[in-house]
């Protein structure tokens, strides 16, 4: 059985293209993952949020939507909670 991963895009189009390229690693022959794209839900274990750190209003979506996540990590409703894009490389 596949896990499930959900990856959650904010901001430009150049991000979509990031995650579609980390999907397409991840659903590669062999790789037990089964994803879904920008799920609010915990169904997943596994959630990776890729940021966009220069659009304002994407920027404030992605922060509350770090923090929403790193809640239910903290609640032990999902396992792992991965940020990457623009908003983590400017504000390591």
């Amino acid at each position: 059985m596949k896990r499930q991963i959900n990856i959650v895009t904010l901001g430009c189009a150049k991000n979509i293209v990031d995650t579609e390229h980390l999907a397409g690693q991840l659903q590669a022959d062999g790789n037990p993952w089964e994803v879904v794209y920008d799920s609010d839900s915990t169904d997943s274990k596994v959630v990776i949020i890729n940021t966009c750190g220069f659009i304002g209003d994407a920027k404030e979506e992605s922060i509350n939507t770090i923090l929403r996540f790193a809640a239910a990590r903290e609640a032990g409703l999902i396992d792992h909670l991965f940020v990457m894009g623009c908003l983590s490389e400017r504000y390591k």
